[in-house]
């Protein structure tokens, strides 16, 4: 063979083999390559099950896939009575979530077990922790901020309570719309539930105000702005002691006792808390903004209104209720993974238009839609709703401590015994003594 076939076939072979270096490879079974070479990324999200929220998370997860095609994401959503103990039994498994659902009272338990990572701000296309925080509603990240450093990629859900009565109720009973604007006292609207309630001969068929008796996180919710209006605080932020005996709280306490007394109140009426209103079955119930799209769903014809959140006479200042879900990224996930759930993060806290028109969620994250802000565009939905947002300012979010759900159960198990008839001192002596156990250990 001459010397020009000779090199005619090493170029020829030499050119085969930088074509085949250059090659992308083909995806092996299994899906083991990714985009553009990538190493595929499984990630575990789970949330409560909201039945309006699924269809938004699922459109979320198949537009985030279809940018990232070597993610996968396995969605996991558990009834919400019973969600917080599932991410915790979880994680106490080594089977946690990547990217999940909780509430704002869950972060001190969570950082003391070291369950979540601080947020990645170059997955929201920003260099810095402030630059992150500035993409939020002032206040907003406060209660996910531990140490200097937050904990969260966003909110997916901002609450604050007020009042939500059926207006027909209302006229039947000769009772005239609560004000738009001026609180009612405690005091009066334990007054107007009492004339609300209805019987039928001895049986009761609609109660004047409703709330989740039985649910610890309602306990907190409903009753700690009242206990604040009166200058008191469940925990003390300095030395993390619960107080169940100041003169707050007794009086707190006492009101609901009286609540229970006068009609207002009956604990076994509590279906559940929209379907009763929906349906007759309680004419003022305690709510947020969510309450607005299922109530409308539930019944069309239903001629609800809102009103601020009652305040008692002798308040030392106007304090409503702030909580929030929000989305957590497992500190515990690979960092491959970290780094996709926070981008993953970052998308389902961009949808905000489509969490308002389909779940009722308000979110915190600043932005437009059809040219107006977002507190805007939430009450041009349902003008009753701006009630609701004139209350944020005066919003509290709850007590913080690693020993939340132990002292809300202590809490709502003291409310129990007070609704039926026993002495407010002693069941708050006792309860006192159950939340120094708790916290000793």
């Amino acid at each position: 063979m001459n010397k020009r076939i000779l090199r005619a076939l090493s170029l020829l072979l030499l050119g085969a083999l930088v074509l085949a270096a250059c090659a992308v490879p083909a995806a092996a079974p299994g899906g083991e390559t990714g985009a553009a070479g990538e190493p595929p990324i499984e990630l575990l999200y789970m949330t409560h099950n909201h039945p309006q929220s699924i269809p938004v998370n699922e459109a979320i997860i198949a537009e985030f896939q279809a940018m990232h095609p070597n993610v996968t994401i396995t969605f996991d959503n558990a009834p919400h009575d019973n969600y917080e103990q599932k991410v915790l039994t979880a994680f106490a498994g080594g089977q946690g979530p990547d990217v999940f659902w909780a509430g704002d009272w869950m972060v001190p338990q969570f950082t003391n077990n070291g369950i979540i990572a601080p947020v990645d701000p170059a997955a929201f296309g920003v260099q810095t922790q402030e630059e992150f925080v500035a993409l939020f509603e002032p206040g907003s990240l406060d209660a996910f901020t531990v140490d200097g450093k937050v904990y969260t990629g966003g909110i997916s859900e901002y609450n604050t309570f007020t009042l939500i009565y059926d207006k027909d109720d209302f006229a039947e009973a000769g009772i005239e719309p609560l004000s738009k604007d001026t609180p009612v006292t405690w005091e009066e609207l334990g007054e107007i539930a009492a004339k609300l309630t209805k019987k039928d001969g001895d049986r009761v068929v609609r109660i004047g105000l409703e709330w989740p008796f039985q649910v610890p996180i309602w306990t907190v919710l409903i009753q700690e702005p009242m206990l604040r209006q009166l200058g008191g605080d469940l925990v003390n932020a300095e030395t993390g002691k619960p107080d169940f005996t100041q003169d707050a709280m007794v009086k707190v306490m006492q009101y609901v006792q009286d609540l229970r007394a006068m009609g207002a109140v009956d604990p076994s009426l509590d279906q559940n808390l929209l379907e009763d209103l929906a349906n007759d079955r309680a004419s003022i119930i305690i709510g947020g903004p969510w309450a607005a799209k299922p109530l409308n769903d539930l019944n069309p014809d239903l001629n609800w209104d809102t009103a601020p959140l009652p305040q008692f006479a002798e308040a030392q200042a106007r304090v409503t209720t702030l909580y929030a879900w929000a989305w957590f990224v497992s500190a515990k996930s690979s960092p491959e993974k970290q780094k996709a759930a926070w981008e993953f993060v970052n998308l389902l806290t961009s949808k905000q238009k489509e969490w308002w028109d389909t779940v009722g969620y308000v979110q915190a994250r600043k932005g437009e839609i059809e040219g107006m802000i977002l507190p805007e565009y939430y009450a041009q939905s349902d003008p009753r709703l701006t009630t609701i947002f004139d209350d944020y300012p005066f919003g509290k979010f709850e007590f913080r401590s690693p020993k939340y759900f132990e002292l809300s159960d202590i809490w709502t198990r003291a409310q129990d015994r007070v609704l039926q008839g026993e002495d407010v001192m002693t069941v708050l002596q006792e309860a006192q003594a159950q939340a120094d156990q708790a916290v000793s250990q």
